[in-house]
């Protein structure tokens, strides 16, 4: 077995160790029940692998903010642990990450421009992604418009890319932002994985994560135009993703933008390779593509072999739990019931969502317009 055989093989031991910390269904009960956001804490603390997010905390009643600050500090911290170990011994799926990371930097200054906040991701970055992004902060986190936005971008890659795809338009939204900067993310994640793996399964099976996720984010952007602007909608607008990174045929692809309402969306997704993973019910479009992902996440880190896979199967899980941690805590905030909150939760074989009661924890759904009427 030579050094790179035995390198990857590191890769796969370290992600499949992590991925046994996770939360169990019994985990997510137990929190749930609390009634609260110290008892959280403490159960988190003591019987969790969160753990290690409370060392440096001290042993005093917590408040929601800053409990949900130390978990998503933890959760970064553990995908930068996973980056840093992953370069330190040659392989270079790390600077895919690294991308994302400045995506979701972007991004999140662009959603707080109306405010004289800074987003909180940006707090919580680890130095591993400091050091190693080409953006510098703090001009980014100052901009109040889209101008300074862009100004703060000035001399990286990502001025050039929005200004390209701003050009001849008028007006700018959030939206439009996610839609160039996750398209340049995909295309670029494809680009790095097929100058490394010039062909094979490995290859192939890396391709699907981003094709996977790519075509989650052109589900959602079809299934909304569908709903809020008719069959005639016109796919040019900001508002429809399509990085081309997808395991949609062209007919495939075709037939779901032809189609007539949102429900023939999802009848058509069904004869699909992703119909499988498909939720049944009536719960928002963001929900079922939710658990979609987590399913084929769930299933790649379990019987796939190839290292890269599980390693970035796993981000996507752990991903998905911290938001299901911050449901519940916010849940606990607003004294739900513990059957109320467990319906939010993003979990393999989730049942509907639970319309009716207007919460903070799916606020990053009504930025977007989808849950207008909740």
């Amino acid at each position: 077995m030579n050094f790179s055989d035995l390198s990857q093989n590191a890769v796969l031991a370290k992600a499949r160790a992590m991925y046994a910390g996770t939360l169990t269904n019994e985990n997510y009960v137990d929190l749930a029940n609390c009634r609260t956001i110290n008892e959280a804490a403490n159960y988190l603390k003591g019987r969790t692998s969160y753990s290690e997010a409370f060392v440096s905390v001290p042993n005093v009643k917590i408040h929601r903010a800053r409990l949900e600050a130390v978990l998503k500090r933890y959760m970064l911290s553990r995908i930068a642990s996973l980056c840093s170990f992953e370069k330190a011994i040659g392989q270079n799926l790390y600077e895919i990450l690294l991308l994302r990371n400045d995506v979701d930097c972007i991004i999140t200054c662009a959603d707080y421009l109306d405010s004289d906040n800074i987003g909180e991701y940006l707090l919580f970055v680890p130095d591993f992604f400091k050091e190693h992004s080409e953006l510098t902060m703090l001009p980014l986190e100052r901009a109040r418009n889209f101008d300074e936005l862009l100004s703060g971008l000035h001399g990286t890659r990502y001025e050039s890319i929005i200004k390209k795809a701003m050009n001849g338009k008028t007006e700018f939204s959030v939206q439009l932002l996610e839609n160039v900067l996750y398209n340049y993310l995909y295309t670029e994640a494809s680009s790095i994985i097929c100058e490394k793996y010039k062909k094979g399964k490995k290859r192939d099976e890396l391709l699907d994560v981003f094709r996977m996720r790519s075509d989650m984010k052109t589900i959602e952007s079809i299934y909304r135009l569908k709903k809020y602007y008719g069959s005639g909608s016109d796919i040019h607008t900001g508002s429809f993703f399509n990085s081309g990174i997808t395991s949609f045929s062209e007919k495939e692809l075709a037939s779901l933008l032809a189609a007539s309402s949102p429900d023939e969306v999802l009848e058509l997704l069904k004869k699909t390779r992703y119909g499988k993973y498909l939720p049944a019910g009536d719960m928002v479009i963001e929900r079922k593509t939710a658990i979609m992902q987590l399913r084929i996440n769930e299933k790649q880190l379990r019987y796939s072999t190839h290292p890269e896979t599980v390693f970035l199967s796993y981000i996507g899980i752990m991903e998905n739990e911290m938001q299901n941690v911050t449901h519940i805590i916010e849940g606990i905030r607003y004294s739900l019931p513990p059957e109320e909150i467990m319906k939010y939760l993003i979990r393999n074989g989730a049942g509907h969502i639970v319309y009716g009661k207007k919460l903070e924890v799916i606020n990053s759904i009504e930025k977007i317009g989808v849950l207008k009427n909740v």
